[in-house]
Parts: C-alpha cells; structure tokens; sequence
C-alpha cells in the first residue's frame, strides 16, 4: 500500500512541523533535538557533526524505513538551519542546509510519485541556494 506510506510521511512530517511551530524560539534548539532522537533515533548533535555519508550509513540499517527517516531527518535539519541562523550561526545553518540537500537528494528517487512531486521542488530549492551560497 504505497498511499498509506505516503499518507503516514506526510502525516508525521506535519505533526513534527506543527509541534515545532507552537514554540517559542528558545525553546526550538531543544525540541528539534528531542524530535530528532525520537522520530529518526539520531542526536541531532551528531547529526550536525557528522558527514551526510555516514549519516546514510546509519540509516541504511534501518531497512525500509531508511528513506522516511532521511526525509523526516532532512526536514528536522532545515528547521535546525532556520533556527541557527535567526541566532546569527550562518555557517552552522549551511551546513544543516547542506546535509538536508544530500538526504533529500539520496531519498527522492526511491519515493512514491507523490512525496517526489513534493520533494523535488525543495531539494531543487535546496541545490540552487547552496550553489549560490546563500545561507
């Protein structure tokens, strides 16, 4: 049943994207490290210190769930990135901007039509602003 994958991703994709948005901005940081034990089973710490390669490693080990975790992990990035860089930590927000390229990038060709109709168009967003250099 590729639409109840389909409908489980985008549901925890929003939910985790809702419950990020209900904060106040000092308490993001936290929460995106609390999301991303929980919903990919990876410090956001380490994440953040971790080259996309071995991030990709890690989650191959989870089968078939590695795609939706490099997703909801990509998402988790860009949200660390527009946090860090409203506290003025441009190069940490490229960097969680750069890793969430290379997982979307990794995840896209193995995602139904429908997740690559919406992802597509943020990992193009994505690839354009990092060749331009933008934050």
């Amino acid at each position: 049943m590729p639409e109840d994958w389909l409908l489980r991703l985008i549901e925890q994709v929003s939910l985790m994207l809702a419950e990020l948005s209900r904060l106040k901005t000092g308490e993001k940081p936290a929460r995106i490290s609390a999301l991303c034990l929980r919903e990919t089973g990876l410090p956001l710490d380490f994440v953040k210190h971790s080259s996309p390669k071995a991030i990709l490693q890690l989650l191959e080990s989870g089968g078939g769930t590695q795609y939706v975790r490099a997703v909801l992990l990509a998402e988790l990035l860009l949200q660390d990135a527009d946090v860090t860089e409203e506290s003025g930590k441009s190069r940490e927000a490229k960097i969680s901007r750069a890793q969430a390229q290379a997982l979307l990038a990794y995840s896209i060709d193995n995602l139904s039509p429908d997740e690559q109709r919406l992802y597509r168009p943020k990992l193009e967003e994505l690839t354009k602003g990092l060749k331009r250099g933008d934050p």
